[in-house]
């Protein structure tokens, strides 16, 4: 496993900061950045891309390192990168939006009345959105969330791919987004449902994806294989985080779902770290929203939001060390990221 050096004491020790302008921020800006670098190298990433929004506009986005090592192909802010369980606040959006907003779905719908195949009669759509198990508690499963598909599928008659093209990437200008690799690698049955134009789209895409590595305890990469696999609502979708930029400008905006809903969606019970679709926390009296992505040995994400301040960093890599050990984030603990508490420290507080 490996290890990391504390952060300098004089970046801990740094104070809050509100919305500012852009030359007011520029020292933390400066500050993240460096210390970004820092913590990549650390951890053995090979690249990383970066990108902070302040009130739905970026105002600063860069890459790290290489997306591409062997080739000597640097990282950069539209670099794609599979988005892993970041998947998953798309997803949600889509439901939420087409099924709630539009009444025809209820938090409390049991599963089975959308997918009649699903295995307890019990469970909620509204638990299945915030991983709560069937006896109340929180447990994070990517499997139980991607039940979520065929209950958006039949609430929206529509497949859910085509949902996430037409109403989230497409409609916002993603163009360097695919709502699935698996359109692209091998015989999925999805591809008919798609464009000869939209499809090579896609494939153009792909090829300039991130390549996965691997990396030992002294922090050396190996290429390593991409995951392979279909898409459903927990993960799949691939995309740059100047594109997952438009996605959160347009969330933030409420070009996406309606005031309130999205007011639940961001907030969580006492007995539970999560919303709907996203994790929630607090930092400093500050409500924070996040999510995280994981495949290991190849890819990690992390976005994490301040609603209050207007601040989001979305951050992307080519291996798992953005979001694996040492990190807990499977367990709603923000906190154990040093990524995301050098932002919080950084332009919160």
């Amino acid at each position: 496993m490996r290890t990391f050096k504390a952060l300098p004491v004089a970046l801990l020790a740094l104070g809050a900061l509100g919305p500012s302008t852009e030359a007011q921020s520029s020292l933390p800006i400066s500050l993240f950045e460096r210390y970004v670098e820092a913590l990549r190298l650390q951890a053995g990433i090979p690249g990383i891309s970066a990108a902070i929004l302040q009130n739905g506009r970026i105002i600063w986005d860069r890459g790290f390192g290489f997306q591409d090592v062997e080739g000597l192909v640097a990282a950069t802010a539209d670099t794609p990168y599979p988005i892993l369980d970041l998947t998953q606040t798309l997803s949600s959006t889509v439901l939420l939006q087409q099924c709630l907003d539009l009444s025809y779905l209820e938090l409390t719908d049991r599963a089975r009345r959308w997918d009649p195949q699903y295995a307890d009669d019990s469970t909620t759509v509204a638990q299945l959105l915030s991983h709560a198990s069937p006896s109340g508690g929180f447990k994070y499963d990517t499997g139980r969330f991607s039940a979520l598909t065929t209950v958006v599928e039949q609430c929206a008659s529509d497949r859910y791919q085509r949902l996430v093209a037409d109403e989230i990437l497409d409609r916002l200008g993603m163009s360097q987004s695919i709502p699935g690799a698996d359109l692209v690698n091998g015989p999925s049955p999805n591809r008919r449902w798609f464009t000869d134009s939209r499809l090579e789209r896609y494939a153009s895409v792909l090829k300039r994806q991130a390549v996965p590595y691997r990396v030992d305890s002294r922090g050396r990469p190996t290429r390593s294989d991409a995951p392979r696999g279909t898409t459903d609502a927990s993960t799949g979708v691939v995309s740059t985080v100047r594109d997952l930029a438009l996605f959160v400008a347009a969330l933030d905006d409420g070009l996406l779902l309606e005031p309130g809903t999205r007011s639940r969606a961001w907030e969580s019970s006492d007995s539970m770290p999560t919303g709907l679709g996203w994790f929630v926390a607090r930092h400093n009296g500050e409500r924070v929203v996040w999510h995280f992505g994981l495949a290991r040995d190849a890819y990690s994400s992390l976005i994490v939001k301040v609603p209050g301040r207007g601040l989001t960093v979305i951050l992307l890599a080519n291996s798992d060390g953005l979001a694996g050990p040492p990190y807990n984030l499977a367990d709603g603990h923000l906190s154990s990221s040093r990524f995301a508490s050098l932002f919080l420290r950084l332009f919160v507080g």
